[in-house]
Formats: structure tokens, C-alpha cells, sequence
């Protein structure tokens, strides 16, 4: 029997006349011999089959003997896997660590837990940022900036990245074995999860630059102005002049009597210098994300000039006040006095907003101090001899200086004599007392004022004469009072002394009358036109005084009293 199996082009139904199968039909002997050996090919086919089957067992049994593996749950709560594939056996366990070669940020986390990796990542972080000692110098002043000024966290999610590690290595769906060759090579080869990015805090880093920058930051020095006593017996460390190396020009103060009184000293403006914030944030930045922990900046400053120059200054100063008062009929010792205070007020540089006292500059009146006894107010109703009498003439004066400047003058404290002085109108005078009564003032304005005091000996005048900036409309004030009221003093009291002797009287106290003073300010344009009407600054009240006739009721034989 013929067992042919190949398929290939007519092979089985060679010389079988295909032409007769379209209709013809077979003989029965031809069609006997077709089955014949058809069946002869079905029962190859079978035995072949038989075969096959065994084959296929054997080899199903052998693969089992050589491709097995187990799972144990151990004691601990591990898992181990065990078996052979191919005939290579092969063991891991599952404990949940990571896995032996994986690395985060190059730093080798296999077997480790969670936890343990956290801890590892946490103190390679703080390796890092102790690290940094970023230096910048600016102005031979190094600044040192470290870890605690830059706020810095990471750009990364560390736990992520520990996720991350702890997963690979797992989570696919693979058999043991190939698990198992897995685990070799990552143990053999490595595998870094990724790096993390330390990352600053840019608005935080720049409000410590603008904090240094306080620091760093030179103001230029606007052009200036200093005053050189030429009277002398001025007050200790006023008008001894500045420094001269930096002087652009000098202007001459004349008394007019000629007198030099003093020397106005412009001095130049200085550049200062401000930190580039910008500048130095950029590097400071620059330098912390290319990892440059160590870098050393310097910084750069940007020079600023004055608003102002000298020659500005020296233009815009000029005289802008003036009064005097004289003293003729004083005593010398009176006389003296009123120098004395004059020489002490001259030199002054009154800047804005400063309050100024008479009786502080003066200080105490004392004749150790080198104050003479002269007459002054007394209990307001009499004079007596004390030392610095007089000095109220000086403090009336400058008063009247300081009100011809209008509202850039504010007088902060003022008080009226009790009894009116012959040398200026009621209602303009400023009575002191060391401890008492006092000239207070300041400059209203935004640039100081000069202060010359002048007592000229030969003309018993003194003089209060102010230099600064003048109005920039043009605007004067004039001054002024009016007496609004005459109040009558009542009948003087008689009072008897019993140890004068009998016909001498003495009026120990002038009756004095009162007065209701207004005080007024008329404001001027620079043609000289009145501007509105005047202003009415206030009412000063004198009041009267009673007089005191003591009359004596003793003994005609009783001394008169002398003094």
C-alpha cells in the first residue's frame, strides 16, 4: 500500500485522467481501486498520529521536570519564590524593599524600606544645602550667604521618587523567571530612578537683597552749607566753619555798620551709590542653579549723583529777613547782656522741622556763666536788677525777624511782657525766663535758614537778620499792632510803714495802664501790591497794674530808707 503524505501538484491522482472527472463518470473497477488507496493513506496518517501523541507527552513531562517554581509565605511575611526554568533554577524572595542597584539621585537605595530611603534622601538634601557658602563682595564688605537664606525645597516630589524606585522591578505582569532575570540585571547594571532639583525661593532671596541693599546703599551728600563766626563769642562749636577741601564758593555776612559777620561756606555734594538689586539677584540665582555652592559674586553699584549742585545752593541763598531794636539809653551793663545774647543766637543754621528754643541756646543766666545784673521784669509789676537783664530785647527782636517770614515760620511758644517795652510796639515783644517764658520756633519750609545775630556796640542797635531761600512767588510780610482798647489802672493802694518816719511816702509801684493789642500781617507780591486784607494774628492783653504808695506813720527821728 502506498503511504505518500507530501501534498505537492498532483501527486496522489497522477495518470487518474482528470479531463474524464468533468461528467464523463469512472468505471467501477477504476473506482474500487481509488478507495483502496485512499484508505491505504487514512491509516498511514493514523499510525503517524499515534506517534505524534507520545512525542508530545514525553515532551510535556519533560518541560514540567524542568520548568517548576514555588511560593512560600515565610515566618517574617517575605515571600519566597523558588524553581527551575529550562532546567536553571532560580530563587528571589519578595520583602517590599527596594531593589538591590536601583538609586535615586545616584544614591543606592536597594534594600532599603520606605522609611529608610526617606531618611537617605532627606540627609543627602541637607549634605547639599550645607554646602553653600555663596560669597558676594561689594565695596570691600563681603556678604556671606548660606543655606538658611534661600528657602529651598525641591522641584521634585521625594516621595515620587521613592515610589517610583520601590516599584521597579514590580508591577508587571511577568512570570517568576523572567522576574527573577530581571532582579540580575538591575543588580548587575543599575538603575537610577532620577535626580531631584533643589529649588530657591527667588522672592524670598529678594527681599534679602533689598534688605543688604539698605546696608550697601551710600545717599549721595547734597551740596551743603556751613557759617564762619568772624564777631567771635559765639556759642561753643556754632560757626567754627566746615571742612574746607570741599568748598565751592564763600559768601561774606556784613553788619551794616560794615562789620563782617560772618562767612557762608557752600560746600560740593558728594555721589553715593545704590546696590544693583537686579544685578546681584541675577547671579545669586545663576550661581545657586548651576550648583555653583561656592561661587564668589561681585557685585555692581550704580553711582547717583546730588539733585542739587553748589552753585545752585549759593544762587538761591539770599537774605530774607531783617529787624533791629536799639538799646541807647541801657546801661552798660544791660548793654553787655544784649551782646552776650546776640553772640550766642548768631551762627545759627535752623533746619526744617527742628524746634528751636532761645532759653535752651542761651542757657541759664548766671554771672558765674559771665551774665551782668540789670534791670528785668519782676512779678510783673516792677523792676529789678538780675542777671542777663536785657536779654528780652534780643528774643523781641528775633521774634519780629522770625514773623517777617510768614508762614514758613511757625512760632510754637510766645509769651507777651507784663509791662510794655519802650524799644518795641506792644504786642511784638517775647519776654523770657530761663525756666519760664520762651521764644519757641521752627522752619515750616523744606530748606534750612541762617541765623545772624548782631549786637552793634557803637550804634546800641542789635540786629536779627535771616538769610535762606525767599519766596519763590515773591511774597513779603509786614508786620504790625494796634492798640484796640486803654484799660485804666485803679487808685493806687496805700499801704503805712510804721519804721519810715512820719511825711516820706515812696511809690514803690507804678499804676500802669492796660492795653488790648492787635497784632496784624499784611501779605505783599513781589511788585509791592498788597495781596487781600490783613490778618489778624492774635490779641495780646496788658493788663493793668495797680500802684502801691507806701506812706511812712513812724517817728519823725526814723532813718529815711535808702534804695
Amino acid at each position: 500500500m502506498e503511504s505518500n503524505t507530501t501534498f505537492n501538484n498532483g501527486s496522489v491522482f497522477s495518470g487518474s485522467g482528470i479531463d474524464r472527472v468533468s461528467g464523463k463518470g469512472f468505471g467501477s473497477g477504476r473506482v474500487i481501486g481509488m478507495l483502496a488507496a485512499v484508505g491505504a493513506v487514512l491509516l498511514g496518517v493514523c499510525v503517524g498520529l499515534v506517534g505524534v501523541r507520545k512525542a508530545y507527552d514525553k515532551a510535556e513531562k519533560d518541560y514540567a521536570a524542568n520548568n517548576y517554581s514555588t511560593v512560600t509565605t515565610q515566618a517574617d511575611g517575605t515571600i519566597k519564590v523558588s524553581g527551575i526554568a529550562n532546567g536553571e533554577p532560580y530563587e528571589y524572595v519578595e520583602d517590599g524593599r527596594i531593589l538591590p542597584g536601583v538609586k535615586v539621585a545616584g544614591i543606592d537605595l536597594g534594600g532599603m524600606n520606605y522609611d529608610q530611603a526617606r531618611e537617605a534622601l532627606i540627609n543627602d538634601i541637607a549634605d547639599r544645602v550645607s554646602g553653600i557658602n555663596i560669597c558676594a563682595t561689594v565695596e570691600n564688605r563681603t556678604l556671606v550667604l548660606t543655606s538658611t537664606d534661600f528657602n529651598i525645597s525641591c522641584a521634585q516630589d521625594v516621595n515620587e521618587l521613592i515610589y517610583q524606585a520601590l516599584r521597579v522591578g514590580r508591577g508587571e505582569d511577568k512570570d517568576y523567571y523572567s522576574v527573577y532575570k530581571d532582579r540580575q540585571r538591575i543588580a548587575e547594571e543599575g538603575v537610577d530612578v532620577g535626580d531631584y532639583d533643589l529649588v530657591m525661593d527667588v522672592d524670598s532671596m529678594r527681599g534679602i537683597v533689598e534688605d543688604i541693599s539698605h546696608v550697601v546703599d551710600k545717599a549721595p551728600v547734597e551740596p551743603y552749607i556751613t557759617l564762619l563766626n568772624r564777631l567771635g563769642g559765639g556759642k561753643p562749636g556754632v560757626g567754627v566753619g566746615g571742612d574746607a577741601s570741599d568748598i565751592f564758593t564763600t559768601r561774606t555776612v556784613k553788619a551794616p555798620d560794615g562789620t563782617t559777620m560772618a562767612e557762608i561756606q557752600f560746600h560740593e555734594g558728594k555721589n553715593g551709590y545704590v546696590l544693583d538689586q537686579e544685578d546681584m539677584l541675577n547671579k545669586i540665582v545663576s550661581a545657586f542653579n548651576s550648583g555653583s555652592y561656592k561661587a564668589e559674586l561681585e557685585l555692581a553699584l550704580q553711582e547717583t549723583e546730588p539733585e542739587h549742585t553748589a552753585q545752585e545752593l549759593a544762587d538761591s541763598i539770599e537774605e530774607i529777613s531783617r529787624f533791629s531794636t536799639r538799646f541807647a539809653s541801657s546801661s552798660d551793663y544791660r548793654a553787655r547782656n544784649v551782646q552776650k545774647a546776640a553772640g550766642l543766637l548768631h551762627c545759627m543754621i535752623m533746619s526744617p522741622g527742628v524746634e528751636y528754643s532761645y532759653n535752651e541756646t542761651l542757657g541759664p543766666r548766671y554771672e558765674s556763666d559771665g551774665w551782668l545784673p540789670a534791670p528785668g521784669i519782676a512779678g510783673g509789676k516792677e523792676y529789678i536788677d538780675s542777671p542777663g537783664g536785657g536779654i528780652c530785647q534780643v528774643s523781641s527782636t528775633l521774634y519780629n525777624s522770625l514773623l517777617k517770614l510768614g508762614p514758613e515760620i511757625q512760632i510754637v511758644r510766645r509769651s507777651h511782657h507784663s509791662i510794655p517795652g519802650s524799644y518795641i510796639d506792644m504786642g511784638l515783644d517775647a519776654t523770657v525766663s530761663y525756666g519760664g517764658p520762651d521764644l519757641v520756633w521752627k522752619v515750616n519750609g523744606d530748606t534750612p535758614m541762617l541765623l545772624f545775630s548782631y549786637a552793634d556796640m557803637s550804634h546800641r542797635t542789635v540786629y536779627e537778620i535771616i538769610y535762606g531761600v525767599p519766596n519763590p512767588e515773591g511774597f513779603t510780610y509786614r508786620i504790625w499792632s494796634e492798640t484796640v482798647e486803654t484799660i485804666d489802672p485803679p487808685e493806687p493802694l496805700h499801704i503805712e510803714e510804721p519804721m519810715w518816719p512820719r511825711g516820706y511816702s515812696k511809690m514803690v509801684i507804678t499804676a500802669r495802664t492796660g492795653y488790648n493789642v492787635n497784632v496784624y500781617r499784611q501779605k505783599y507780591d513781589a511788585d509791592g501790591n498788597a495781596v487781600g486784607e490783613p490778618e489778624v494774628l492774635y490779641m495780646d492783653r496788658y493788663a493793668a497794674v495797680r500802684g502801691e504808695l507806701h506812706v511812712g506813720t513812724g517817728s519823725p527821728s526814723l532813718p529815711i530808707p535808702q534804695g
